[in-house]
């Protein structure tokens, strides 16, 4: 799920997604990124939502987008691998004051 660019001299060619580690791996998180943008509230939908915002019959930018969150979700499962601990749902949400609180506890004012 990384970009890679051809590039050669001053020529710099389009980013595209490398294929570069288990595909199997690859189309198992993009089918379920696909299933997680259709479930009804989750920070993954949210951001499928919010990239998608500019224009939302644009195929291109949808595939994006699923790419986007299949990269998120992998993220996602090394961090909760890494560290050992249950994974918690964060919902990524703005605070009044414009900044993206931490934990739940920080949006509570605790």
């Amino acid at each position: 799920m990384d970009l890679a660019t051809v590039q050669s001299g001053l020529f710099r060619g389009r980013s595209k997604i490398s294929k570069y580690g288990n595909a199997r791996l690859r189309r198992t998180l993009w089918l379920a990124s696909q299933a997680a943008v259709l479930k009804p509230a989750n920070s993954f939908r949210d951001k499928f939502e919010r990239y998608i915002a500019q224009d939302r019959h644009n195929p291109d930018l949808r595939r994006k987008a699923y790419t986007a969150i299949a990269a998120k979700m992998a993220r996602t499962i090394h961090a909760v691998i890494k560290s050992g601990k249950p994974y918690r749902p964060f919902f990524e949400g703005v605070s009044p004051g414009g900044r993206t609180p931490l934990c739940r506890a920080v949006e509570a004012g605790s």
